[in-house]
């Protein structure tokens, strides 16, 4: 606290947790209120990944929509796992029918931030977008291919998913287009909204990319669904987009496009994760039975089979 400048603690409290970070509530005699951030591992494999987090921050605070790194520790002399102290920021989980204009310009700050020489440096850059997907896949199935956890069925699905992006790779659809930002985790609960601004949070794995990771990301139903139970319909789509696209000067033809060519890879990206926690739970460092739960649901055949058709992908 004496580093930081802070009173001394007036309180200590859990704040939330999910498969790699736990996170408490420190407040000060002033009533000041910081993150605890402990690390447990990294979802990007990174060695250092609250380093990571600490740099990504530097940069993404002058968006003024995120939070203001404070403090990091990762010699790990005191504490047995990597520590980062962030600002604490007010607001409540986003709600999706009524801050999609709010969310749009979070995402746009943040996403004209501008880049220079030492963000190249210090963060991951994905410029064949589909192809890392696939990496990505790969990697997550490779447990759960002979996993009991999971059905047949439900693998297969999985497989053909994959088999169906490896014929379909758009990267050079994408190919030099514009890199920015991104945060790879825009749930709801992501989201800090007061009654006039907003804030995202959780800067476990940015990259620099496509935009068009966070906005697939955003609008998909395993996102929506995530911690909320709302589905966009095409008007709510078309606010949203609308209004990022007036943010950040960009045609919402070629926007809606470039959702369309990647929302499978996102799929992939999303099911994969979900089929590699249920193999892996009983493994997993940090356990959290609400997002195995939803992991599960998220994996029968009546809900992944017709999402998959939705956007264009058919076996």
């Amino acid at each position: 606290m004496e580093k930081l400048g802070l009173l001394p603690a007036q309180s200590i409290s859990f704040l939330a947790q999910g498969e790699y970070n736990k996170n408490f509530l420190i407040t000060d005699q002033s009533g000041y209120s910081v993150v605890f951030r402990i690390n447990y591992g990294s979802q990007i494999n990174v060695a250092k990944q609250s380093r990571y987090e600490y740099q990504a921050l530097q940069i993404l605070y002058k968006s003024k929509h995120t939070p203001k790194p404070l403090f990091l520790d990762d010699t790990r002399n005191f504490f047995k796992h990597d520590i980062l102290i962030e600002e604490f920021l007010p607001g409540k989980p986003l709600i999706y029918h009524r801050d999609l204009k709010m969310s749009a310009k979070i995402l746009a700050s943040v996403h004209n931030l501008n880049l220079d020489s030492k963000a190249y440096q210090n963060l991951k850059v994905e410029t064949n977008i589909c192809t890392d997907r696939l990496e990505e896949a790969n990697q997550l199935l490779e447990p759960v291919v002979s996993s009991t956890k999971l059905k047949k069925e439900q693998i297969n699905v999985l497989i053909s998913l994959k088999n169906w992006c490896e014929e379909n790779n758009a990267d050079k659809y994408f190919s030099g287009q514009p890199l920015c930002l991104v945060n790879t985790e825009v749930n709801s609960n992501n989201f800090l909204i007061t009654d006039n601004y907003g804030y995202l949070i959780d800067w476990e794995k940015p990259v620099i990319s496509n935009a068009v990771q966070d906005l697939t990301q955003f609008m998909v139903e395993t996102t929506t669904l995530w911690r909320t139970t709302e589905v966009l319909n095409s008007k709510q789509v078309e606010v949203f987009l609308t209004e990022y696209s007036k943010r950040t000067n960009q045609s919402s033809d070629l926007l809606m496009e470039n959702i369309n060519k990647y929302m499978p890879f996102m799929l992939l990206r999303a099911l994969s994760w979900c089929a590699m926690l249920v193999a892996t739970y009983d493994d997993k460092p940090i356990k959290n039975v609400e997002i195995l739960h939803r992991c599960q649901s998220f994996l029968k055949l009546d809900f992944m089979v017709p999402l998959l058709n939705k956007y264009g992908v058919t076996f």
